[in-house]
């Protein structure tokens, strides 16, 4: 028996197959069903291959398969739709270069080119700074109309599709585009009598129904809402490569298709058919991925709050006065129950990230595009070969690059864990480490880009840096996954509607900046946008350092859960206790079943692993402190409830101590995911000490002392819950250690009675008596050498 009275080894196998007994006959609930090792399989060993728990489709389960949502549905329209938007880049923006060109020739008091000005066609004679000035103004004003209309019907958009779905707002978001681009095709089939200012009246309609951001953003909640948390990123990966896919080949099939044809208008005519096409797919055949169910429970809630709101006395009038248009963005800052500072800084940060990277590649890229032909004299075919390169080489990251990391980050230790038995819950729970380092990465390849951009002399050193940008689109969707991780599902579309109102701002407030910048600097300094451009990056950058993985909003079923206490007889058996515990590709709601077999206790300590719950040196700056003392340079490993640290009078070589973070005096004023940590960081330990201090590195090799003091009468002399792990081996003292006879006598007897209903155990491991005076105090600088030793050990066992 253990120092606090714990069971033997053969107590604890008997107690674990009573657990496993037991919560077959009382506790066969629905979970019980789909997590315990031993169902479905059949094995003792917990190893069927069983897919991770989540409950977003719990409602598709029994429809059929043409009906059930999935974000395959969306990748061919959604293709189709940016390849709409992207071949309508270049044409339509060379053939505005045309119209306003041939006004000024025809307005100038100067002589008239050798060349007359052809509608659509190359025009060298209009790439004057003149020229370039006023087409840069022009666009400033249609996409300051789209954006700012845009701004307003986003977050309605994404409010509404919480509540009645999101299939036909997607379809609606088109329809706009429709009626744009038909504007176009009448202005340039007849320039003389519709004139080329109605295109803004164009850009009123497609920002009436939110434009391209309103149908990104509904196809991402439409994603969200069909794809759990660890396979998420990866799937919106799937629509930005459509998205770029879309403006690689939109810009390259118009460039050559106009070349094909002799004609701008064909282009037109398809851009045309694709929205349509668009439409009749999202609208007509695509099914939709909220159930009735969820849709009547938002629509409850929505009622629900709009009585309460209409049940007060305030004028109507009053409340008009009062509005705020900026109020959907109050989502990225939530107060309350279940939210906190950190959640707060993680969402205005991706949120501001987001911003920048996507807001800018649409006002920028019009300028781009005047600043490559006014700088390097590229026409119509080369910047859409530059535009569609750039845009195929992001796609190439997304399709392949991406889904291995993806692969290597996440899937793999999610197969060791259902190889052992250990099906994990997903839910919504933050970014982890492999979002939070992808942001990282992308947002300084958007910096790097930018300074090539600057320095750039030629056009193939534009080019190059053109490429550097592809990192970008890693950033985007890794961005925009990470956002909706960090809130609960019913509020995936509200949050998503405010980001897409932050896009449809940049919309309005980055052509100001860009193009305005650039028609005023560029008959000086046509680099400035460029310079401006890097500096955003880098704010961008910025708040990619300050992300913290591992952090969400959390629900109140969450909060009920986290402080939810064992029941007495869970206490006996330990059976079926609930933890969170944070795992790399998310932050997981675990059930940890009873053990089915003595060596399951070493296959879950490999799986944590390898599965990166233990950090071993993010100690994130806190300090750590042990009773009243500061231990944080002792400290080798931090979990999410406890941490290990070297002891400073090792009774022997490798003495060290596990505790819980929070300062408990006593092992019962401990909750059930406390307990479970420490016990689980100890089998840890206990790894780590057999790698460092055991022959073949096998904890099977040696033995060990597991020992805890549970109070000032058990010879606890620090006021702090603290286990001593001790790795023994043959021959390692010359004395026994009689502290174990007395705990098996009548001093030690806390059993009582118990102990005459069965045979007393023999008592063994026992250890020398080891005189205080003789245990010398270490320096602060042995024990951190140490503790770095730990560290590494721990590195080559992968634990980061």
């Amino acid at each position: 028996m253990g120092r606090a009275g714990a069971p033997s080894i053969d107590d604890a196998t008997t107690w674990r197959k009573r657990a496993s007994d037991s919560a077959a006959e009382v506790d066969a609930t629905e979970t019980t069903a789909l997590l315990s090792p031993d169902n479905e399989s059949g094995s003792t060993g917990g190893s069927g291959k069983k897919a991770d728990r989540w409950d977003g489709l719990d409602d598709f389960v029994d429809t059929p398969w043409w009906r059930k949502p999935s974000v395959y549905w969306l990748l061919v329209p959604y293709f189709i739709f940016t390849l709409a938007f992207g071949g309508a880049l270049v044409p339509k923006l060379n053939l505005i270069l045309s119209f306003i060109c041939k006004e000024h020739f025809n307005q100038s008091d100067s002589d008239p080119p050798a060349l007359p000005v052809f509608i659509g066609g190359e025009n060298p004679q209009c790439k004057i700074p003149e020229v370039q000035s006023k087409v840069a103004t022009f666009t400033l004003i249609m996409n300051f109309l789209t954006g700012l209309l845009s701004a307003i019907v986003v977050p309605i958009f994404g409010s509404l599709s919480d509540r009645y779905g999101r299939t036909r707002l997607m379809a609606l978001a088109s329809c706009g585009g429709v009626l744009a681009e038909i504007i176009t095709l009448l202005a340039a089939k007849y320039p003389d009598v519709i004139n080329y200012r109605w295109l803004i009246l164009g850009s009123v309609f497609d920002g009436m129904t939110g434009s391209f951001t309103a149908g990104s953003l509904l196809t991402q909640s439409y994603t969200s809402d069909c794809t759990p948390p660890s396979k998420r990123a990866v799937s919106i990966g799937y629509l930005h490569a459509c998205l770029f896919t879309g403006l690689a080949f939109g810009p390259l099939l118009a460039g050559y298709f106009v070349k094909w044809t002799g004609s701008l208008l064909s282009v037109f005519y398809v851009i045309v058919a694709c929205h349509i096409i668009f439409i009749l797919f999202v609208g007509l055949v695509i099914p939709e991925s909220l159930s009735k169910r969820r849709r009547l429970a938002a629509q409850e809630i929505w009622a629900k709050g709009w009585q309460d709101r209409a049940q007060s006395f305030v004028p109507w009038v009053s409340r008009f006065k009062g509005a705020n248009p900026l109020a959907p963005l109050k989502v990225l800052w939530p107060t309350g129950p279940g939210t906190s500072a950190r959640l707060r800084l993680n969402l205005v940060s991706l949120a501001v990230s987001d911003m920048i990277i996507l807001g800018s590649s649409v006002a920028v890229g019009p300028v781009i595009i005047l600043y490559s032909g006014y700088r390097f004299g590229w026409g119509t075919l080369e910047a859409s070969i530059f535009v569609s390169a750039v845009s195929l080489t992001r796609t190439v990251i997304l399709l392949i690059i991406f889904p291995a990391v993806n692969y290597f980050g996440r899937v793999r230790p999610a197969q060791r864990r259902r190889a052992l038995g250990i099906v994990s819950h997903e839910t919504n729970s933050g970014a982890d480490s492999l979002d939070v380092w992808v942001i990282r990465v992308a947002t300084a390849g958007e910096v790097l880009a930018c300074v090539g951009y600057s320095l750039a002399q030629n056009g193939h050193a534009f080019f190059v840096s053109g490429m550097v940008t592809a990192m970008g689109g890693l950033g985007s969707a890794s961005i925009q996954a990470a956002i909706t991780k960090h809130v609960p599902s019913d509020k995936v579309g509200q949050v998503l509607g405010a980001i897409g109102m932050l896009h449809a701002l940049s919309r309005v407030i980055g052509p100001l900046a860009f193009q305005g910048l650039y028609a005023a600097t560029v008959k000086t300094l046509p680099q400035a946008f460029l310079m401006v451009l890097g500096g955003l990056f880098c704010v961008a950058f910025t708040g990619a350092l300050l992300l913290k993985p591992h952090v969400h909003w959390a629900t109140q079923s969450e909060e009920e859960e986290e402080t939810e206490q064992l029941t007495p007889s869970e206490e006996i058996l330990g059976a079926n206790s609930r933890h969170t515990l944070p795992i790399d590709e998310d932050q997981v709601t675990m059930r940890i079943m009873p053990l089915p077999n003595p060596s399951f206790s070493k296959q879950f300590s490999t799986t944590l692993l390898r599965a990166g719950k233990m950090a071993s040196t993010r100690l994130n700056g806190a300090r750590i402190k042990f009773g009243p003392f500061e231990v944080t340079n002792q400290v080798f490993l931090k979990t999410t409830h406890s941490f290990a640290l070297v002891n400073l009078k090792p009774l022997i070589p490798g003495h060290i101590l596990v505790c819980p973070l929070n300062p408990h005096r006593r092992l019962t004023d401990m909750t059930a995911p406390e307990l479970t940590d420490l016990f689980t960081t100890v089998q840890l330990t206990q790894r780590l000490l057999a790698k460092l201090y055991f022959p073949e590195n096998n904890p099977d090799v040696g033995s060990f002392n597991v020992a805890l003091q549970d109070g000032p009468e058990a010879g606890q002399t620090v006021p702090h819950v603290h286990v001593h792990v001790i790795p023994r081996t043959p021959d390692d003292l010359p004395r026994n250690d009689d502290v174990y006879k007395g705990m098996s006598g009548e001093e030690g007897n806390v059993g009582g009675a118990m102990w005459d209903e069965m045979r007393r155990p023999v008592p063994g491991g026992a250890m020398p008596q080891i005189e205080d005076e003789d245990r010398k105090a270490r320096s602060e600088a042995e024990m951190a050498e140490e503790a770095q030793r730990y560290k590494a050990a721990l590195r080559e066992l992968g634990v980061e």
